[in-house]
């Protein structure tokens, strides 16, 4: 495709899980070409340390499109479960994302161990529970340290920010 977006794999993880969630899978269903197409492009950017990251792009915060490629793959992986190429790929985007959460429990902009941020947080830990769905392997503790983040992340009306995240750490 074309445009600002071309580049993205959260935008393509994204679409592709719309296609998943009506019905079509790869090379099936009217849209099942669309779907493949979508996860050859996602392990396509997979990089051999797992990120998965489009070469050229330059856009703001790549974990949320690993976050969000790496759900897609194992939301496909779960429908199959035949693709060996793909459960390669999967796994080693599932230990990038155990490899570089913060002492905190949380996750951030790039993976790298720093600072943490609740949407990316989220994203991950959404991605590690697909993950797990489809039965790769996520340590007990990787989620409960996140669980335990995201809970210090609540002000006492419920709101869950950054801010409250600062206060409790």
């Amino acid at each position: 495709g074309s445009g600002r977006f071309k580049q993205n794999v959260a935008v393509t993880a994204l679409g592709g899980l719309a296609f998943l969630s009506a019905g079509h899978t790869p090379g099936r269903g009217n849209y099942g070409n669309n779907v493949q197409k979508a996860v050859d492009f996602i392990l396509s950017n997979a990089q051999p340390n797992g990120f998965i990251k489009h070469k050229d792009s330059n856009y703001h915060g790549p974990m949320y499109g690993h976050g969000f490629a790496t759900m897609f793959l194992a939301e496909v992986y779960g429908m199959s479960r035949t693709d060996k190429d793909l459960r390669k790929k999967l796994n080693n985007a599932v230990k990038l994302i155990i490899n570089t959460q913060n002492k905190e429990g949380g996750w951030r902009y790039h993976p790298v161990p720093d600072e943490a941020d609740i949407s990316v947080t989220v994203c991950q830990i959404m991605a590690l529970r697909a993950a797990r769905n489809c039965g790769v392997y996520v340590p007990k503790n990787t989620v409960d340290r996140c669980i335990d983040y995201v809970k210090r992340c609540q002000n006492s009306d419920g709101e869950i920010g950054r801010a409250a995240c600062r206060e409790r750490v």
